[in-house]
């Protein structure tokens, strides 16, 4: 039985929660947050202890694997906290905010010879990973271009508002588009050339950033993503992958089995669904997948060098958006 520990019961903690509550071979052993309405609020097992001081459930735990679902600019902090208590460590994407971070916690765990993920989900999501498996069959012929977009409303839940400040989110390239950043360099190849365009936050809560990436293969990928859509917008997502013998394309509104609709707060919400159930849905994988690795020595699905790789093109990106010129990697 592998314990878990989890820092952060936010919505990605939740959403983490859900996922170990599928996996047989996990204990939820405790939670972590400032909040004990959030964690009274998780779907965990009532024996799951709760702590509002980080440093009291690390003296007082006995566990295998610290699960970082904390905002993005205290990744490194508690993510190497857990290191070097010797703990495998699972982190929440992006792994930092900036590249000196992200080396640093790759070297950490080395040095205390722990496991460490980022949870580059999209990966596991069953549509983009049968696409991504059409390419490698050599079914589309040779990539040759990529579209991508991943567009929603402003977050409203983040914790003191940290995601609208840039220097503690990185923004909707570091936050939302390294998503598809992540996909595109590992099934179509690395990236030599950035060019982006974004608000940059000039635009209070909202902010929307297209980018295109040249690889080093000679394709181009045209990555969208937004937070500038009006609330109660559906979140959405699209890819379309033109080769040079064939192409494939996906919508999630398009291409949703569900539609649910809610009326909530004064106002009528969508939501186009896929469902995926047990351990086949994506969070859910990526975290069984992460259990194995430290149970059994299989490989990681994304290693700390993947997701720095990630942050680096969306570094890039960043700066392109800021000073309106290309950055050659």
């Amino acid at each position: 039985m592998v314990k878990i520990a989890l820092v952060g019961c936010g919505t990605m903690g939740r959403v983490h929660c859900g996922g170990y509550a599928k996996i047989p071979s996990v204990q939820l052993v405790a939670v972590c947050d400032l909040s004990e309405e959030k964690m009274s609020a998780l779907p965990i097992p009532a024996q799951t202890r709760h702590y509002q001081s980080f440093d009291e459930m690390m003296e007082q735990e006995e566990f295998d694997i610290l699960d970082v679902c904390l905002p993005t600019y205290l990744h490194k902090e508690y993510a190497m906290r857990g290191m070097r208590a010797k703990k495998h460590v699972f982190c929440e994407k992006p792994i930092a905010l900036t590249n000196e971070d992200a080396q640093e916690m790759i070297a950490c765990a080395k040095e205390n010879n722990v496991k460490f993920s980022v949870g580059q989900v999209l990966r596991l999501f069953p549509m983009y990973a049968n696409a991504a498996q059409q390419v490698k069959d050599g079914r589309l012929g040779i990539p040759k271009l990529i579209r991508t977009t991943r567009n929603q409303a402003f977050p409203p839940w983040s914790w003191e508002g940290w995601y609208q400040d840039y220097k503690k989110s990185g923004g909707p390239i570091v936050d939302l588009a390294i998503h598809d950043i992540d996909w595109i360099i590992g099934n179509f190849g690395k990236v030599e050339r950035v060019y982006a365009k974004a608000f940059c936050g000039k635009v209070e809560k909202q902010d929307h950033c297209m980018i295109t990436l040249r690889l080093v293969n000679g394709a181009i990928a045209h990555v969208e993503a937004s937070w500038a859509y009006p609330q109660g917008s559906v979140f959405r997502t699209t890819f379309e992958i033109i080769g040079t013998d064939a192409q494939i394309e996906y919508d999630s509104v398009a291409n949703a089995p569900i539609h649910y609709q809610t009326f909530e707060d004064g106002a009528h919400r969508d939501a186009y669904l896929s469902p995926v159930l047990g351990t086949l849905e994506p969070y859910c994988a990526e975290l069984l997948a992460f259990v194995q690795s430290v149970e059994n020595g299989t490989p990681l699905i994304v290693t700390g060098e993947d997701a720095a790789e990630t942050l680096r093109v969306a570094l890039a990106a960043l700066e392109s958006a800021q000073t309106g010129e290309p950055v050659e990697l």
